[in-house]
């Protein structure tokens, strides 16, 4: 890949981030545009890597509208490189997503093709004999299969992606030849490790821009930019935190449950009901008083969180539209708490809550610097009364049990 305009283009916001981040690493100027109406005012001149959510993972087939026209307005900026984000488990609207990439991308390249691997193999993502696996399981059998919003129903990317044809991966050049000569704009590539992936990027870079990579962020870290240097990855003290939990996968809760019960778990714990939130209107007065007296009681880092999937049952709607409402209040907590009391640090678990909450903030547009621990991208607020506040962003269903941990345990140098 040359050194141009690269536009990164997820469906959600910690996929944008976790990803534009493999290239702020690799020493490229990298912004996090927190959606598509950022991408439209963004200066273009001021990066050279710009990773955009469109929140389109539980729409469906809107989402290949959504997906073309942010990647038609990158186009218009001037953006000339494309990589597509799509989930390492294949959840969401992955196959409307790389409809609407091709459509757009064929308005540059009309011989444009779509090379797809999920794959990530260092953390347990492997794609073999064309189907996806989760640390050896099939990914319809893992926590990904049960999910509440996006169920991955079968391990095969050929159900996933009907249009698709799967190969082996192969030798450079001969992998090269098959990508050329099979008819399909759609081709899964297999991935069962590190070196499989590294294959398949250097493909890719070698095919041109015609070709969309479509992966996760592991095969976005294997794709090669020339003429920079790593970038430095310089600690920090992350000071005083406000924690924002609103993803409903039961990671993201087990992460915020093993920090809290060990001995380094010093936070103020704001977990109202679910319910509550869902009444919001009834119980707003009453939860804020509460928050209030907790976050005003004590220095330590703050903790928000609910979980939604425990109310399923019990609520009438849509699970997809009761986590976006409790996200929604929960932010709003969140907004409280920035507005109230002095953080140094805002780690923000879930892509809706994220979301919500920068787009509350009025914030659109931050720069990323690098991966405070791997899978938690560091980012900073560069203007407006947030200006130098950091931000860290992690997917719901990423990383171990100690995760959060491990982020907090971060010194500077």
């Amino acid at each position: 890949m040359k050194n141009d305009k690269l536009l990164v283009v997820a469906d959600d916001l910690t996929g944008a981030n976790d990803t534009g981040v493999m290239f702020a690493e690799a020493g490229f100027n990298t912004l996090l545009e927190t959606n598509v109406r950022s991408l439209e005012s963004t200066d273009v001149s001021c990066a050279e890597i710009f990773s955009v959510s469109t929140d389109s993972r539980p729409i469906g087939t809107a989402a290949e509208n959504k997906t073309k026209m942010a990647i038609l307005k990158g186009i218009e900026k001037g953006m000339n490189q494309l990589y597509l984000k799509i989930d390492s488990t294949m959840r969401g609207s992955v196959n409307y997503q790389i409809k609407g990439a091709l459509a757009a991308w064929e308005t540059l390249y009309p011989d444009t093709k779509a090379v797809i691997c999920p794959a990530y193999p260092a953390m347990g993502r492997t794609i073999e004999n064309g189907h996806l696996y989760v640390n050896g399981t099939p990914v319809n059998e893992t926590a990904s299969g049960k999910d509440a919003i996006c169920p991955v129903k079968s391990s095969s990317m050929q159900d996933l992606l009907p249009e698709a044809i799967c190969l082996a991966c192969a030798p450079e050049n001969e992998l090269i030849e098959k990508i050329l000569s099979v008819p399909h704009k759609q081709i899964v590539i297999d991935a069962k490790t590190e070196e499989d992936l590294t294959t398949i990027a250097n493909a890719i870079n070698r095919l041109g821009n015609r070709i969309i990579p479509v992966g996760s962020a592991g095969l976005a870290q294997k794709l090669k930019l020339s003429g920079h240097e790593l970038a430095e990855k310089t600690k920090i003290n992350l000071g005083r935190a406000l924690i924002l939990v609103t993803s409903i996968h039961e990671t993201s809760q087990n992460q915020v449950d093993q920090y809290i019960s060990g001995i380094s778990g010093k936070s103020v714990v704001f977990n109202p009901s679910p319910s509550q939130l869902i009444n919001h209107q009834i119980s707003s007065e009453a939860l804020l008083q509460q928050f209030n007296a907790l976050i005003r009681s004590s220095c330590e880092n703050v903790i928000i969180r609910a979980n939604p999937a425990k109310v399923v049952n019990n609520i009438d709607g849509s699970i997809n539209e009761i986590a976006r409402k409790i996200a929604e209040y929960l932010a709003n907590l969140g907004l409280h708490a920035l507005n109230t009391e002095k953080f140094d640090s805002l780690i923000l678990f879930g892509g809706d809550g994220a979301a919500t909450l920068l787009d509350k903030m009025n914030i659109s547009e931050m720069k990323v610097s690098y991966a405070i621990v791997p899978g938690v991208p560091l980012c900073t607020v560069t203007n407006g009364p947030y200006k130098g506040l950091n931000v860290m962003t992690k997917s719901g269903g990423f990383g171990n049990n100690s995760l959060l941990i491990d982020i907090l345990s971060v010194k500077a140098d």
